[in-house]
């Protein structure tokens, strides 16, 4: 696949002449994937990096199926046309895992994935080497804040779990940019989790979120009624809010089963567990995310999915 022409960009992926949002943040994210993300082939062995979703009762046996239904539920909600030709984008595309997933599932579909992380564009090509999926799938080094794109570049964006990463409450920059690259009655789903209420919160539910922000290199979590305010001001219609925390709870389930693994595997192969503070975080922000999604009336995970305005 042909990669985009991108201009001239920094290490973060923008514009000498793009202002930034805030350094510090992207080089937390840098920092926490370069050095935690290979930790993620103890969550999912295709580096699924996000929950899973249940459709039946057996689903909850089996952690890699919940995932990679996860990505197809996000499939579903962008009503791709599977003889037609159709152009994606990856907004925070991780290893490019939901990449390839859509390539094999779509022939016809071009998908180009968005990460400012070194270390994930290296293993995600790797991937996309090994898979033989290159004309379908192309990852690219730039900031979904501030993309490189021209306008009305793609017929459909997704983002899975990254647009918690986005600055502000309804993270306006990252909506902006999602309303700008894609083409009028273009679709696009974000799956994540969302804070409920902008009222004032109980005081273990603010300790939970604040500390899974930190270690998770996360601004925090978007409100969900200010991200759709900020989805209608940039022109998205049709918007589809769907909450699914009870359909992602038993691949949250597996969190304590995957740190024991995870431990064990570092005994054997260092004999130690001696390991970097971003390592550590991988590990504490799942299990404080387990007690934060109890909090149901402040907290939730969506699937919020629609299309852009028409001309």
């Amino acid at each position: 696949m042909k990669q985009a022409n991108l201009p001239l960009q920094d290490e973060d992926g923008l514009s000498p002449l793009t202002p930034v949002t805030s350094q510090n943040s992207y080089q937390a994210i840098r920092d926490y994937y370069d050095i935690a993300g290979p930790d993620y082939a103890m969550w999912s062995r295709h580096f699924n990096m996000h929950f899973g979703y249940v459709k039946t009762f057996t689903d909850i046996f089996r952690l890699e199926k919940m995932l990679q239904q996860m990505n197809d539920v996000v499939l579903d909600e962008l009503a791709i046309d599977t003889g037609s030709p159709a152009l994606l984008a990856d907004l925070g595309c991780g290893m490019g895992t939901v990449a390839r997933h859509v390539a094999k599932r779509f022939p016809y579909a071009r998908i180009t994935g968005v990460t400012i992380v070194d270390s994930q564009l290296n293993k995600g090509r790797e991937l996309i080497t090994k898979e033989q999926l290159e004309s379908q799938v192309d990852l690219v080094k730039d900031n979904f804040e501030h993309l490189q794109f021209a306008d009305n570049s793609f017929t459909h964006a997704y983002a899975v779990e990254s647009a918690c990463h986005a600055s502000g409450n309804g993270k306006q920059f990252f909506v902006q940019q999602l309303a700008r690259i894609l083409r009028p009655g273009g679709r696009f789903c974000i799956a994540d989790g969302f804070l409920k209420k902008a009222d004032k919160r109980p005081r273990l539910f603010e300790f939970l979120h604040q500390k899974i922000s930190r270690y998770w290199a996360l601004p925090g979590f978007a409100q969900l009624t200010e991200m759709v305010r900020q989805l209608e001001l940039n022109g998205m219609k049709n918007i589809r809010i769907r909450e699914i925390s009870w359909r992602i709870a038993p691949s949250v389930a597996y969190v304590p089963f995957t740190c024991l693994k995870f431990f064990l595997h570092e005994l054997w192969k260092r004999r130690s567990l001696r390991m970097e503070k971003e390592r550590w975080h991988n590990v504490y922000g799942p299990v404080l995310g387990m007690i934060m999604g109890m909090f149901r009336r402040q907290f939730g995970y969506y699937i919020i999915s629609g299309e852009k305005a028409g001309c």
